[in-house]
């Protein structure tokens, strides 16, 4: 029977593995719901992108989590740049047409 570990960190500590990874769920986002993977029905329906917010949670784990890469994350604000596409904190980023 392969050896179980009851967190990440006890994994890490005696593999050497995973290192640098960080456990997250669906609560480091405001609003994102987890879908049910049995449920064909509601994985194939069609949802609305602003019926979700994958804005980062105020003292989630994905925050200044993240590794700072040269000319790609230098502007990020806090200790390192978080985990994700949005930034904690940021103004969310507009798409398609501006009013005039």
């Amino acid at each position: 029977m392969p050896q179980q570990f009851a967190t990440l960190e006890a994994y890490s500590s005696v593999t050497g593995q995973d290192r640098n990874s960080v456990l997250v769920d669906y609560g480091i986002f405001r609003s994102v719901p987890q879908l049910d993977a049995r449920n064909a029905n509601a994985l194939q329906r069609i949802y609305r992108a602003e019926d979700f917010d994958f804005r980062l949670t105020e003292g989630s784990a994905a925050v200044d989590r993240g590794v700072r890469i040269p000319n790609v994350t230098d502007d990020f604000s806090g200790d390192a740049p978080d985990l994700g596409a949005l930034k904690h904190g940021a103004e969310l980023p507009h798409y398609g047409p501006r009013p005039l």
